[in-house]
């Protein structure tokens, strides 16, 4: 088949969409009914281990003023800003700042005094009432509810002479406007009143006239002045700013409350620091705690329902993610509360990089969101104790996101330790308290933290891996080495099978970096997918020295048997050696359910060339299928590499053909189908692997015997460029290649 052929081939497949781009498997109801259960299960707990206090020590339940039964005293040294006595302080500093008035205002006056003449016309109107009695007149005066005279004093002013009449209302109205020139305020009204007697002209008015004038102005005084709110709010907000925190200081052994004392407002906050207060436990409290794990719960739901369904559908997911964040909880009540520097050695960073490795990169950072404002909650609200730890786990997870060494790990726990110290910087610098012993502390502690996260990260691979079958980046290092014990049995016993595993391991390498898979792992398993043929060695090909075929003397049935057997003896090797199961996965899956065709055709051949009379399920593989982009790539891997070894193509159009065809075959044989390629995965696949045998199998220059050396002094031939044909003869085998049983 020409390039042309093969090209049509391969379009031809795709238009007839016999491979679909790759689709997740939809949970049934029993998965999402398991991850359901899980939700609320983890939801009761951690509201309960949010709200309950579950540190060790003994702790006092005491509010605002309570009587202590015993002496407290500081467990430590601690040095705090208190809240309580610096909002006190700046309380106090406001109120020294007394009401700001505006300017007396003149038109409170002359109301004032026109009010005074309308009454004074009033009365002039009613004294000079020829047809109304003494009485009469008495109670009209009386009536005037500004004045609010007494009997006495209105029939005085209704029988008193008009001369002393208009002497009175003349000395009511100068005195009335005496008193309002000056300032007078709502506070003051009493003290400016009961002066007025001192402002009357005792020297044109009898003493009982002088009575009446003061008692005349003192009903109409009014305050003219009033206090400007806005400018005293400003000025008592300037006083309050400028109140420096008040650090409160205790040293251990320190008396906080004694015995009999009634607790206040600023014992309590230190009980708080200390974290030696058990706080009572109120339905206010069980639903905030509650509300704010179920918002996890409910983002973390509908994020894993639509962008991660394995998460759905594998048994283990929700457990281990439950389960570590619960753990993190648990940590976070024994370290956050109550601690000044402790909380900076929180090691989230291991959490965070742990489910990032094991799960998702996008679920860790939904976990870290959760768990970074849980405790800057816990840390008194603390902005500074969720961006450290934050910050810090968030740069770590993205360093070594896709880790292939240890080394990897430690780089990642130093770039954490550098962001940890850079957020400190900055809130020291943004907030004007720069402490230098303080910023050195917290320094140290960042390091620890790194130090920390680091190999607790590394001890949850190892759990995770026992535990669940995870392989991490520790057990594919070690599992890389060649010194283990099962690729040093591979290496004695079956050397041409490591060789050929070394070959594959490259090409698949490269695919899986070319299409977003995990190159490590692809390495690694296969590095072991093989192994099986160490208990048989000499009955596969590359193992075979000279002419001795072992085959030959064999029934088909017989050899086919020996050749599938390798599957099942390499899951039994890697049970023995405790082999992870994605491990496992590669030796399981790398054939899928294939059919040893070399020998299935000779079987045919013997029957008299009757299919019928050969039962093909004795020539298939027992499967599974590939199940993994990984496992999927390490079957086209080792069935173009095998293919290869025995064409010895010459050119790039070969090589091309060859990677073409066996994808094809892989393809309608329908062993991709449940794998998650994708049609691009595949052609970059098929790239990946021809580039990779190009610089294997590329032509070489024929040189010449020595004989021949002064008869042709330059070769016939020149190497072929990649798409190239050559355009002198191709060399011709020596042999014809031995079929490979593999």
């Amino acid at each position: 088949m020409n390039r042309q052929q093969h090209a049509r081939g391969w379009d031809a497949l795709f238009s007839a969409q016999l491979l679909r781009p790759g689709t997740e498997i939809a949970p049934s109801g029993a998965d999402v009914a398991r991850v359901l259960f899980f939700s609320l299960i983890f939801l009761v707990l951690a509201t309960i281990f949010l709200v309950l206090d579950i540190v060790p020590g003994k702790r006092v339940a005491l509010e605002v003023g309570d009587v202590s039964p015993v002496d407290i005293r500081a467990p430590r040294d601690l040095r705090y800003e208190s809240d309580v006595l610096t909002r006190r302080a700046r309380e106090e500093a406001a109120q020294r700042v007394h009401e700001v008035y505006d300017a007396p205002q003149p038109q409170v006056a002359r109301r004032q005094l026109n009010r005074l003449r309308d009454i004074i016309d009033f009365i002039d109107t009613v004294r000079a009432n020829p047809y109304a009695s003494v009485e009469q007149k008495t109670r009209e005066i009386q009536a005037i509810a500004d004045l609010a005279l007494s009997e006495d004093m209105a029939r005085s002013i209704a029988t008193m002479p008009e001369s002393r009449w208009r002497v009175v209302a003349e000395e009511s109205l100068a005195t009335l406007r005496l008193a309002m020139s000056r300032e007078i305020r709502e506070s003051d009204i009493a003290v400016v009143r009961a002066n007025v007697p001192l402002l009357v002209d005792q020297s044109r008015l009898s003493e009982k006239e002088a009575t009446i004038v003061a008692r005349i102005v003192q009903a109409l005084m009014r305050p003219n002045t009033f206090p400007n709110l806005e400018k005293t709010e400003r000025l008592r907000q300037e006083a309050r700013e400028s109140v420096e925190p008040v650090v409160v200081e205790y040293e251990a052994g320190e008396i906080i409350v004694r015995s009999g004392e009634v607790v206040t407002e600023a014992q309590v906050e230190a009980l708080d620091k200390f974290g030696l207060r058990r706080k009572h436990i109120t339905w206010t409290t069980v639903l905030a705690e509650g509300l704010f794990v179920l918002l996890f719960v409910v983002v973390l739901l509908f994020y894993t329902y639509w962008n991660y369904q394995d998460f759905w559908l594998k048994e283990h997911a929700p457990l281990i993610l439950y389960g570590m964040t619960l753990g993190a909880i648990i940590l976070a009540k024994a370290m956050i509360p109550g601690h000044a520097f402790l909380p900076y050695t929180y090691p989230l960073a291991a959490l965070i990089v742990t489910l990032g490795t094991v799960q998702r990169r996008e679920l860790a950072i939904i976990v870290l969101l959760f768990i970074a404002t849980l405790l800057g909650r816990m840390g008194g609200n603390s902005l500074l104790i969720a961006a450290h730890l934050g910050v810090g786990a968030l740069v770590m997870l993205l360093i070594t996101q896709r880790a292939t060494r240890l080394v990897t790990y430690l780089w990642g726990a130093v770039a954490m330790i550098v962001a940890q110290v850079i957020v400190i910087l900055v809130f020291a610098l943004g907030n004007n308290v720069v402490d230098l012993n303080d910023l050195i502390i917290r320094g140290i502690l960042s390091v620890a933290n790194g130090i920390l996260s680091a190999g607790l990260t590394l001890v949850n691979f190892y759990v995770l891996g026992f535990l669940f079958g995870f392989v991490t980046i520790v057990q594919l290092a070690e599992l890389a080495q060649p010194n283990h014990p099962l690729l040093q049995e591979l290496i004695t016993k079956a050397p041409g099978t490591y060789h050929h595993s070394l070959v594959v391991s490259n090409l698949a390498e490269r695919a899986a970096a070319a299409i977003g898979a995990d190159p490590y792992l692809t390495r690694v398993g296969t590095y072991y997918h093989d192994v099986g043929k160490i208990k048989r060695p000499h009955y596969f090909t590359e193992n075979q020295q000279g002419d001795i075929n072992p085959h030959n003397q064999l029934d088909p049935r017989d050899s086919a048997r020996i050749i599938i057997s390798h599957v099942m003896d390499g899951e039994d090797l890697a049970k023995q050696y405790r082999l992870p199961q994605r491990i496992r996965d590669f030796i399981r899956e790398h054939h899928g359910t294939t059919l040893v065709a070399y020998f299935y055709r000779k079987a045919v051949e013997a029957a008299g060339g009757d299919p019928s009379a050969v039962d093909e399920r004795d020539f298939r593989y027992p499967g599974p299928k590939p199940r993994s982009k990984e496992t999927a790539i390490l079957m086209l891997a080792d069935a173009v590499e095998a293919i290869a070894r025995s064409r010895q193509p010459k050119t790039r159009q070969e090589l091309d053909e060859i990677v073409r065809d066996v994808i094809l075959e892989r393809l309608e044989e329908g062993q991709l189908d449940e794998a998650p390629l994708t049609l691009r995965d595949l052609t970059r696949i098929r790239r990946a692997f021809v580039e990779m045998l190009a610089g294997i199998y590329h032509t070489r220059i024929a040189y010449p015997e020595k004989k021949d050396i002064a008869q042709e002094p330059s070769p016939a031939t020149t190497p072929l460029s990649p798409g190239e044909e050559s355009s002198g003869q191709k060399p011709q085998p020596t042999a014809q290649p031995v079929p490979s049983q593999d």
